[in-house]
């Protein structure tokens, strides 16, 4: 593991929600967590949250001494519409999720990460796969001063034990959650606070 002093920070900036209005109809109001990443001199923003929330986000990140155009990378942990929103802000950002990467109206695809297993971002940060809520999500490994947080997406929706609203693989659901309460410290779920793991 890298020294204490060249470890990444992680800090929420804006806390995600979800509420039921109608559970029989599949009816609710959500928007997810929006995560920054500070790994030495790169920013990394993780999701970006409901529409509705656009003015909480700009004003989270001028709290940090950030503006949209200091944000290097944005992770998508998956590509449903209440985790990628408000991407138009991050007109700098190389945009990246577990196997593609973008700025502007260029793509690239890294066939090689699936060999490596891992997209690595910055020093202290990588993504893996973990499929269950949706084939295409990801989570965001990063090492921090007090251990490995994984920020999870919708693997979690806000704390350890809960029944997830949207699973389209079970199996594969249940293998990436075990994958990731293995391997992490702390886990920052896709609509709620950091929390520890319980091993």
């Amino acid at each position: 593991m890298p020294k204490k002093q060249n470890l990444a920070t992680v800090k929420i900036l804006v806390r995600g929600y979800f509420k039921w209005l109608n559970e029989e109809h599949n009816q609710f109001k959500a928007s997810s967590t929006v995560t920054l990443i500070k790994d030495g001199p790169v920013n990394i923003l993780v999701d970006t949250g409901n529409y509705e929330i656009e003015k909480k986000l700009l004003s989270a990140l001028k709290k940090e001494g950030l503006k949209t155009s200091d944000i290097n990378y944005v992770i998508i942990t998956h590509h449903h519409a209440d985790h990628v929103a408000n991407k138009h802000l991050f007109k700098n950002a190389i945009f990246t999720d577990w196997l593609t990467s973008y700025k502007n109206n260029k793509f690239v695809v890294d066939f090689d990460i699936v060999a490596k297993g891992k997209n690595v971002i910055s020093p202290n940060v990588y993504l893996i796969p973990t499929p269950g809520h949706s084939d295409d999500a990801c989570t965001v490994i990063v090492n921090t001063a007090k251990g490995i947080v994984a920020i999870a997406g919708d693997l979690f929706v806000s704390k350890q034990v809960e029944k997830n609203i949207y699973v389209t693989n079970k199996k594969e659901y249940q293998k990436s959650a075990k994958k990731i309460l293995a391997l992490a410290d702390y886990i920052i779920p896709g609509h709620g606070d950091l929390f520890k793991v319980k091993k």
